[in-house]
This record gives C-alpha cells, structure tokens and sequence, in this order.
C-alpha cells in the first residue's frame, strides 16, 4: 500500500499544474446534491483529496467553512492560490483529525486511487470523523477493473479502482452507510462517473 501511495503522490506533484487546467468546472452531479448536502453538514466540511482547490473555492462561495486534505504538496501549493483555508497533507488511510470534528465529507474523485481492498478501511476513517448525521459524498468512476494507468505525455502513472453501481453501493453498506441520493454523469471522453450522497446509518 506504501509503494500505491507514494506512485499517487509522484504523479500528482508532476501533473498538479495541467490536472488543474483539465479539471475547471465543479460538476454536474455534485452540483445537484450540494443543497442537500449542506443542510445536513452541521460543522465543518472536509474535501478528502482537495486537489487544487477546485471544490474548495466552491463551497467558501457559498460560506461553508472547509479544511481540505491532500496527498500531493504540489495539488496543495495550487489549492492556496485559491483558497484562504486550512490545508493538510495526508491520504485517506490515515486521517490526522480528531473522531467526530467534521459536519461534512466531500470525497470527489478520491477513493478511486486506492486497491479496491483498501476501501473499507478509508471509509471507516471517514465514518470516524464524521459527527452523527453528517453526509458524505463520494464520487467514484464506473468500470469493474483496477490498476495503473499513465497520465498522457507524462511519466505519472495513477492507480485506479473503477466500480459497478451495485458494488459502490454495496462499499458504502458495509462500511456503515445509508445511501440518500445517487447521480450518474457521462464526460466527453466517455469516462462514466458514480455520484452518491450518503449518511452514517
């Protein structure tokens, strides 16, 4: 899991700058559950691999106070520019924050760079510093397949975990969630995308 880990992190740090120029628009989906889910945050949020601040800059628009956490220093150097909020290097195993001092998990695009067999243990994470009644979202990429995949014209290479709806479902089940909205999204590239709202059950 280490030699995942610091791959993501190398990729990351070289792409940050592109990743953020391909990546402009808060979607679709996410759009359509962020009421939902800020009537049901009570605290804080925090964007679990905040990138370069994207989301970030999106919900100080609409007042919420955020923390965001990332693996990449250099996603993280991108994020300052944008946003005035606390920001913290680390990854989804090992939260450095206290059980129950976040009212919201914004989780976009996250969990997928993790082996499909280390998902139960970041959500517990999640679930553990979640206050009671706070939502979750989490944004997975559809598929059935895992594994490396290179960043074009770069020598980065990301490891993806790709879901079927039943099973990302069926993730969020078994580590301790209700599931309350879903949203499917298609991108140009084709690339289908899993969108869910979820709270601790």
């Amino acid at each position: 899991m280490d030699e995942v880990i610091a791959r993501n992190r190398a990729a990351y740090d070289r792409i940050a700058e592109e990743f953020a120029a391909r990546n402009p628009e808060v979607p679709a989906p996410y759009l359509a559950m962020a009421d939902e889910f800020q009537r049901r945050a009570d605290g804080p949020l925090l964007d679990l691999g905040c990138g370069p601040g994207r989301d970030l800059a999106y919900w100080a628009a609409r007042g919420a106070a955020g923390v965001g956490l990332d693996l990449s220093a250099a996603m993280l150097r991108a994020a300052r520019v944008r946003v005035a909020v606390p920001l913290v290097q680390g990854d989804l195993l090992r939260l450095p924050f206290r059980a129950g001092v976040f009212g919201g998990v914004w989780c976009s695009a996250s969990l997928l760079h993790l082996p499909k067999a280390a998902a139960p243990v970041a959500l517990a994470e999640v679930r553990r510093v979640l206050r009671p009644g706070g939502p979750l979202l989490l944004s997975l990429q559809a598929g059935d397949r895992e594994g490396w995949e290179q960043w074009p014209g770069e020598e980065a290479a990301r490891f993806f975990a790709r879901y079927r709806p039943a099973e990302a479902e069926a993730l969020l089940i078994a580590a301790g969630f209700r599931v309350l909205r879903r949203e499917r999204d298609a991108t140009p590239t084709g690339k289908e995308w899993l969108c869910h709202l979820a709270e601790v059950a």
